[in-house]
């Protein structure tokens, strides 16, 4: 027989209303429905992969923010460089007054040639999370460094001293480019660099032909050869980590092909290169003179390529695969520096020089319009690709919270209801102890009698 002491032990006892209890307290106090995997195994592993979703959604956000602010700081430059334009354009028609001296159109020349340096100004001080997206890679070029199509004549041999130094450059969006040098006896190796310093082709600096000029560290070849002059940025400093000393490779999306001197007696080198996607530096190292022959298909002109800002991965159809459905938001840079607008002789000197200037102008001003417009229409794109994202973002946090989170009505009902049990169970005890001490002083009453 099942006595009322024995029934409240077993209640009191009973493990499945503690566990409840206790599940119901984890839940609310961490305001999940999944702490362990024993808690839902599935639903762990799907909310875990709605987690990573929503970390890249929300970097997502922030990578367009910045793109759409990279996009504003480049379209104010622009805005600038328009209004100087306008004010040059004026100057220009002024000097086109027959009316005006000499010594008028060499006082309106003063003016014109002081905004033409505000326009390069501008281009070279235009600066957006540490890019000149006003200013091509190539404008970092010094004067003093040519292209190759303008030191060496398109296949025909041309004798040169080597040294430590550049000797040409070659533009981006170049294709197709094949240098063969001979040294003769000598032993002068041919060197590519980037503007910022690396060392893609070439020999390492522990060979003889960089120690016979003085270097053998990168801290020597930053201080010899990376400067300004010799047409890389003041801020760069040797890497080689990619050196190609012989045979085949691609860096950056660029293929580079290159048989050196690696042989006694073998004074001929040859390099061929796909195609460009950055300006590339060209040294002969050595002490001595060559003959190169370079041939081409295709140059890149001043100011292309190179260091696009990429905003995306933009994921519109497949939020858990980047490498399907993956399309990415690119802001080309637009150089507006004097050589990019073909006005660096523009004067306003006499009628005629006045007249090609007006020319000139109307084409930068066509150029800057135009280049005003990319950005409009990008910084446009990401404001969509903004919202889309968001949108996005919050049907995967509703999902995520729908597997993850704790229902706090329902595990508020469970906790008060195994309170309820929980104190009804010490209640009812508390009473049968009580019943028993009664029927025992009872019987001790009885016997006493």
């Amino acid at each position: 027989m099942l006595t009322v002491s024995s029934f409240t032990q077993s209640l009191s006892s009973n493990p499945v209303f503690s566990k409840t209890l206790s599940t119901a307290y984890e839940r609310l106090s961490s305001g999940l429905r999944i702490n362990s995997a024993a808690d839902d195994s599935a639903g762990l592993q799907i909310s875990n992969r709605l987690t990573s979703e929503s970390i890249a959604k929300n970097q997502l956000r922030r990578n367009l923010n910045d793109g759409i602010s990279y996009a504003q700081i480049a379209e104010g430059g622009l805005q600038e460089s328009a209004d100087i334009l306008q004010c040059m354009r004026q100057l220009a028609m002024q000097s086109q007054n027959g009316i005006n001296s000499d010594a008028d159109r060499r006082a309106l020349d003063k003016e014109y040639q002081q905004l033409k340096n505000a326009l390069n100004s501008i281009a070279y001080n235009t600066e957006a999370f540490n890019r000149l997206p006003l200013l091509g890679d190539n404008d970092l070029l010094s004067d003093n460094v040519l292209s190759i199509g303008d030191t060496f004549v398109k296949g025909s041999p041309t004798r040169l001293n080597s040294g430590l130094c550049s000797i040409a450059y070659i533009p981006a969006g170049s294709t197709n480019i094949s240098i063969n040098i001979d040294s003769f006896s000598l032993d002068d190796d041919l060197q590519v660099f980037t503007t910022t310093g690396r060392h893609l082709v070439g020999t390492p600096l522990s060979a003889n032909v960089w120690s016979i000029n003085g270097v053998s560290t990168g801290s020597d070849i930053k201080s010899l050869l990376f400067l300004t002059q010799e047409g890389y940025t003041p801020t760069a400093s040797y890497g080689s980590s990619s050196l190609i000393t012989n045979g085949s490779g691609t860096i950056n999306e660029t293929t580079f092909t290159f048989s050196g001197d690696q042989h006694p007696g073998v004074t001929t080198e040859t390099l061929t290169i796909e195609n460009t996607n950055e300006a590339l530096i060209i040294s002969v190292v050595g002490q001595g003179f060559f003959d190169a022959t370079v041939d081409w298909d295709t140059l890149g002109s001043p100011g292309s390529g190179g260091n696009s800002f990429e905003a995306g991965p933009v994921d519109i159809t497949a939020t858990n695969s980047l490498s399907e459905g993956t399309d990415y938001i690119n802001l080309a840079k637009t150089p507006v520096g004097l050589s990019d607008l073909n006005m660096v002789e523009s004067d306003v000197l006499t009628f005629k020089n006045a007249e090609v200037s007006l020319q000139q102008i109307d084409d930068a001003l066509a150029y800057v319009s135009e280049s005003r417009a990319f950005y409009g229409a990008k910084m446009n794109q990401m404001e969509s690709a903004l919202k889309l994202n968001d949108r996005m973002h919050e049907g995967l946090m509703a999902a995520r919270s729908q597997i993850l989170d704790t229902d706090f009505a329902e595990e508020t009902a469970k906790s008060t209801q195994a309170q309820i049990v929980e104190q009804a169970s010490i209640s009812v005890m508390a009473q049968a102890k009580s019943t028993d001490e009664q029927v025992l002083g009872l019987l001790g009453s009885i016997g006493d009698s």
